[in-house]
């Protein structure tokens, strides 16, 4: 108890205390699992990684189980104020339906590259994590893109697991070639969303509207981009394509958080005096490491040009526009 009360003492997310929080959470669905009469073994998916989660492998072989969040348990522990015991206790509870269920499911027709999603991480945080769990990842700036299986199987319940080095291989796949087929052929870029920016201001200001009408608000705020793989929704050629029917011109890519990037269009230097990208996205990655979300994916920006179709970080494109 003493863990989880200097936890709760913490206002905003502490890294190190999540990874405290994720050992201790381990180790208690283990203990219970041993009381339970759940067969199988206890699995760590995506270790260290943002996507971290805990699910089992019954004894029967290929039985689904849905993997749960190491995140956002350890968030529900924060924000709702639940016991360690019922985060543990709703754990055991899941896998046993999942047992009960009994639902099974060919594996080897789910691992396949359309429904493989790509995920941001932090370069510097997260690169030695990818490398434990020998999985191929491409780095952009300081982030790190690394790939997972999200494959539907209706009724809300999804597969997922790692992409290893391993599927490369039987795939006979470098990961160049991956990151590309992903990027236009993932069936996962479909659950890809688009929110106005100006729409979640007003939902943070509880009902005040925006001095804006809604075209001039849209037009000036830009983008929310989020999906299955949160920041990294942006690299769909989908999801892109879209953006520039909606910006109508070159725009930024400020990759806040693991969960969504902010879409902001290139010509508010000329608009705004004093405008400064790389201030915005500093001050906007202090607030997140000030907040609950607490895990910055980048100090680097990106920029997105439709004319050329090229994706570079701010300082590139920067370098390109003073040659």
């Amino acid at each position: 108890m003493l863990f989880l009360l200097i936890i709760k003492e913490s206002k905003n997310m502490n890294l190190k205390l999540y990874k405290q929080f994720c050992g201790a959470y381990q180790q208690c669905v283990q203990a219970a699992l041993e009381d339970s009469h759940i067969q199988g073994d206890v699995k760590i998916v995506a270790k260290g990684l943002p996507t971290e989660g805990i699910t089992m492998l019954f004894e029967k072989k290929e039985r689904y189980c849905p993997v749960i969040s190491m995140r956002e348990a350890f968030l529900r522990m924060e924000m709702l104020n639940m016991w360690e015991e019922e985060l543990v206790d709703r754990a055991i509870e899941v896998f046993s339906d999942s047992q009960t269920a009994d639902l099974k499911i060919a594996v080897s027709q789910l691992e396949q590259p359309e429904n493989v999603a790509i995920y941001a991480a932090n370069h510097r945080l997260d690169l030695d994590a990818l490398k434990n769990n020998d999985m191929p990842y491409l780095v952009m700036g300081n982030v790190v893109f690394y790939y997972m299986f999200y494959a539907p199987l209706g009724d809300g319940r999804y597969y997922q697991a790692e992409v290893t080095n391993r599927h490369l291989k039987n795939w006979n796949m470098r990961k160049g070639e991956l990151h590309s087929f992903v990027r236009e052929h993932s069936l996962v870029s479909m659950e890809s969303r688009i929110y106005p920016l100006h729409n979640m201001i007003e939902n943070m200001l509880d009902g005040i509207p925006c001095v804006l009408n809604d075209g001039e608000a849209e037009d000036t705020l830009g983008y929310t981009v989020t999906g299955p793989g949160g920041a990294a929704t942006i690299l769909y050629w989908d999801v892109l394509r879209e953006l520039q029917q909606l910006m109508h011109d070159s725009f930024y890519i400020l990759p806040y958080t693991e969960r969504e990037a902010y879409i902001l269009p290139d010509t508010m230097a000329a608009l705004t005096p004093g405008f400064s990208i790389e201030e915005i996205h500093r001050n906007g990655n202090h607030q997140v490491r000030r907040s609950l979300s607490g895990y910055a994916v980048s100090s680097h920006g990106f920029h997105y040009s439709p004319s050329d179709n090229k994706l570079l970080t701010i300082r590139e494109w920067e370098k390109v526009m003073r040659e």
